[in-house]
């Protein structure tokens, strides 16, 4: 990661942990609600050193026209409550059955199933909440904010997506594969990044652009996890490397990083740096 992203991230992140921080205390200001223990679940995990990268990629490509993070700050925080639900929902018995996340014990593993069920089902409502009652945002945009989440998370994007990872079989092919990373992955990511032009109000060839861009960023992203769990007990026949090989996934990884690129050229924003090394950086990561 440049220092230059490195910067970006660091002052991204100062502003986001804070607004975090004061929508917790929020809750929290009245220790005798009956509702404590699935707040303090939801906070376990949206506490649980998350990378905040779909709420980062929404402040960069926000950036690009605004610095103002006060427009933005309700929209980002919805991003990572959706992300965080997603995640406890994934560790759940019934789903992925996994004991630890980030280094740390899984939120069903804490607070058990049924609180860290409707913990998750706690943080889908309030994202919807916090857009709804940001006054810094117009009314059509909160609209188009509520409308464009709700699509990409229910039956026509996230949820799909994880029925389908879940009941696919060795047999995939690789339209079948992107097709699930797309729902169950890209699809977040794509709606990180079109929000914030919506919170612009932008046009419609420059959210075009940015939904394109980020969408294949996104899958871009998955290409490089799957190279980096190649040999590891991580790896399932659900991977690129698995359907395609490891040199053919190579090439898929430079594509999409080639398009990525280009993309964000045509938008023709002179302070778009951050989002080049975001690009390049996951080419680099090494996990």
């Amino acid at each position: 990661m440049t220092d230059f992203l490195k910067n970006e991230r660091s002052h991204f992140l100062s502003q986001f942990e804070n607004s975090l921080d004061q929508y917790l205390a929020g809750h929290f200001a009245n220790p005798q609600k009956k509702h404590k223990l699935v707040l303090e679940s939801m906070q376990y995990s949206l506490k649980s050193n998350g990378k905040r990268f779909r709420p980062l990629l929404s402040y960069l490509v926000f950036s690009l026209w605004s610095k103002d993070f006060s427009k933005i700050k309700s929209w980002c925080l919805a991003l990572e409550f959706i992300h965080t639900y997603s995640l406890i929902h994934d560790d759940l018995p019934c789903m992925d059955n996994d004991d630890y996340r980030r280094g740390v014990l899984t939120n069903h593993k804490v607070y058990g199933d049924d609180v860290a069920l409707l913990a998750g089902d706690s943080l889908i409502s309030e994202a919807f909440k916090v857009i709804a009652d940001d006054a810094n945002l117009k009314p059509n945009v909160q609209v188009k904010l509520i409308q464009l989440l709700a699509s990409k998370i229910g039956p026509e994007g996230m949820v799909t997506g994880q029925v389908l990872d879940m009941k696919v079989n060795d047999k995939i092919t690789e339209d079948e594969l992107k097709y699930i990373h797309i729902l169950k992955t890209g699809y977040l990511i794509q709606t990180a990044a079109v929000g914030a032009g919506h919170i612009l109000e932008l046009g419609e060839k420059e959210i075009f652009l940015i939904s394109e861009f980020a969408l294949n960023l996104g899958l871009s992203f998955q290409i490089k996890d799957d190279l980096l769990d190649h040999n590891s007990a991580d790896q399932d026949f659900k991977s690129y490397v698995y359907i395609l090989g490891l040199e053919r996934t190579k090439k898929e990884l430079e594509l999409y990083t080639a398009k990525t690129l280009q993309q964000l050229k045509e938008l023709k924003s002179s302070d778009a740096q951050a989002l080049v090394d975001l690009i390049q950086y996951n080419v680099a990561r090494t996990s």
